[in-house]
């Protein structure tokens, strides 16, 4: 098994979470079951809102590889729903989007849950996030404390909301739910290259890891969050994926224009991205719809000449 990161020793007593007893409120409400029914008065339609973490077959990786259970919180890409939650999206992501994953036969179901579960955080932000406690708070007692099993939460599987900043009173104490968790890993991928950078800077959560996603209009932004030491997240062609993980590196851009080496991680190994390497370009094969994408998404040409190492650059610089 890799090595996991040190939020995940299991420190239960340092948790908030750990100290809750029966009878605790969270944002008005003391029960999962008596936020779902207030959200369903108000014409949500809503069950769950986590994904069990043998739902998704890349996720489901992480039990299999790294022995980490991880729950995915799917909403509605974005403005699907009439709210945006993916604002920098692109051409070529929106195609290659997980939204649109797995069995086509459950795909209209699927979509209206993640409409109803999007339209219920943004407009009741409250009872959402009562929920999501719950529910985090549930599988954290599973795995965590009854099974000894690890677990992990990706709040970003189908969205880029910034759930580092949010937060839930209990018992009336605002608290972020982060940190309510603050042993548990959270992790995601963002198309936001001030969250990357802020991440590669240590001034996020200490236990949520952000990867940053290249796509075909953000080699800049790239640039800049490799610069700062943080990790990225790009979709080659078959070939390029084997070469690059048989070399061990790939050169990309600088800010300062010059081509530096990265070491190159394989991306479909497992989505238990808090255990690369920091300074690391995850490298993910092009499936579905990306394997015959134009808008350049798809990373189909290597950058050829001599590379640098990043601190020779900076160095340089």
């Amino acid at each position: 098994m890799a090595q996991l990161p040190a939020t995940l020793e299991k420190r239960k007593n340092k948790m908030l979470i750990s100290k809750l007893t029966k009878g605790f409120n969270v944002n008005g409400f003391t029960s999962k079951a008596a936020a779902i029914r207030y959200l369903k008065s108000k014409g949500h339609n809503i069950c769950t809102l986590l994904a069990q973490p043998e739902s998704n077959p890349k996720v489901a990786k992480n039990g299999k590889v790294v022995e980490v259970m991880t729950c995915a919180l799917h909403l509605a890409p974005f403005n699907l729903s009439g709210f945006q939650v993916c604002a920098k999206a692109s051409q070529g992501c929106a195609a290659a989007c997980l939204h649109t994953a797995g069995n086509p036969a459950y795909m209209d179901q699927k979509e209206k849950s993640r409409i109803a579960k999007t339209r219920a955080y943004f407009l009741e932000r409250d009872a959402f996030m009562a929920v999501l406690f719950f529910e985090m708070l549930a599988h954290y007692r599973k795995y965590f404390v009854k099974q000894g099993v690890e677990i992990a939460f990706r709040l970003n599987a189908t969205s880029d909301l910034p759930f580092e900043s949010r937060k839930v009173t209990i018992d009336g104490k605002p608290v972020l739910l982060m940190e309510a968790f603050g042993k548990i890993q959270f992790y995601d991928y963002t198309a936001f290259d001030n969250r990357a950078i802020k991440f590669a800077k240590g001034d996020m959560p200490k236990n949520y890891h952000i990867t940053f996603s290249k796509k075909e209009d953000n080699d800049q932004e790239v640039a800049r969050v490799l610069w700062h030491g943080g990790n990225v997240a790009m979709v080659a062609t078959k070939d390029i994926y084997k070469h690059v993980l048989e070399q061990g590196y790939i050169a990309l851009p600088s800010p300062t224009g010059s081509p530096i080496k990265y070491k190159a991680v394989d991306g479909d190994a497992h989505d238990f991205r808090p255990i690369d390497p920091s300074n690391s370009v995850i490298i993910l094969k092009a499936k579905g719809d990306a394997k015959t994408d134009t808008t350049g998404f798809t990373v189909r040409k290597l950058y050829t000449g001599k590379a640098q190492t990043l601190s020779a650059a900076i160095a340089a610089a």
